[in-house]
């Protein structure tokens, strides 16, 4: 979509064969009207929905801080905050996943409970799921569960590094693709980056190749403990199901994340919500040809047996 390959009715009418059926709103992907949505559209989404079976969950909403030079005040980022909360209401969202600061955020609950919205603030890479801001928002879900929360993006439980970082270097002639694959394979196994190092020293390396070393055994710096989000599972109502590159074959696994764990975690601890696919292959440039639906589909098969669905 984000080459517009593919209108809106045509990713709807694809989520629908796949078996997918909550929808995400990407405010302007997917609407050129946004942010003044006609009564016109919103009566072409609603047939749509009802065409295809899709339900509508989730609207990405972040403020847009960054339009001038001179920082936004409050108001006028809550004011950006409910202009997606009435578009939200129009079109059947009940939730918005959210980004802005703690002080935005408590100014905004309030106008978000009179849309009847809730918000789910994201906690993306490389973010920690111990900070301040969290423990914060907790004490608010605790008063307000119908208002905010979280929406964790399991890019926060990437472990191994992004197959278009090997690539996008290989095709720039500074990476090796069999040392590549080498030092890949050595973390994975769990052997030290000092044996590494030295085993590949001995391979006559590119530059490229003995800086690799340190971008993969660096993947999984940020990559937090799955275990330490069940103590926010009962805030969370949206999560967005990031994905680099999906496995073939029977059993298809995402290459980079833990969503072995994870997704047994959410499931044992009382989630209740929808997982959006969020496919970051795009980033590759043109590196190789990606079939983005088949990568889709595959990690919507992933989490149907993850789920035993």
């Amino acid at each position: 979509m984000m080459e517009r390959g593919m209108t809106l009715r045509d990713c709807l009418e694809e989520m629908s064969d796949i078996g997918a059926y909550g929808v995400e709103f990407m405010t302007h992907s997917m609407s050129s009207e946004y942010p003044n949505v006609s009564d016109k559209w919103v009566d072409e989404w609603w047939k749509m929905m009802d065409k295809f079976g899709t339900v509508p969950d989730c609207l990405t909403g972040f403020v847009d801080s960054c339009r001038r030079l001179k920082p936004m005040t409050i108001e006028e980022n809550v004011a950006f905050l409910e202009r997606d909360f009435k578009i939200a209401k129009r079109l059947g969202l009940t939730k918005v996943r959210i980004g802005p600061p703690a002080w935005v955020i408590e100014r905004a609950m309030p106008v978000a409970e009179k849309y009847g919205i809730w918000m789910g603030w994201e906690i993306h890479s490389p973010m920690s799921l111990k900070n301040e801001l969290i423990d914060w928002i907790v004490k608010q879900a605790e008063k307000y569960p119908n208002t905010i929360g979280f929406n964790p993006d399991m890019g926060i439980f990437q472990k191994y590094p992004r197959p278009y970082t090997r690539e996008t270097q290989i095709k720039a002639g500074t990476l090796t693709r069999d040392i590549a694959l080498y030092i890949e394979d050595s973390y994975r196994k769990g052997l030290e980056k000092a044996e590494v190092t030295g085993k590949v020293k001995g391979m006559n390396p590119k530059p490229g190749d003995t800086n690799y070393v340190e971008t993969v055994y660096r993947a999984g710096a940020s990559c937090n403990n799955p275990k330490d989000l069940i103590p926010l599972i009962p805030y969370i109502k949206h999560v967005h199901g990031k994905c680099h590159e999906m496995t073939k074959g029977d059993e298809f696994n995402d290459t980079t994340m833990l969503y072995n764990e994870v997704i047994p975690l959410l499931m044992e601890n009382g989630f209740d919500g929808y997982i959006a696919t969020e496919f970051e292959g795009q980033r590759v440039g043109g590196v190789e040809d990606i079939d983005e639906i088949e990568e889709v589909r595959r990690h919507q098969l992933m989490l149907k047996r993850l789920l035993g669905v």
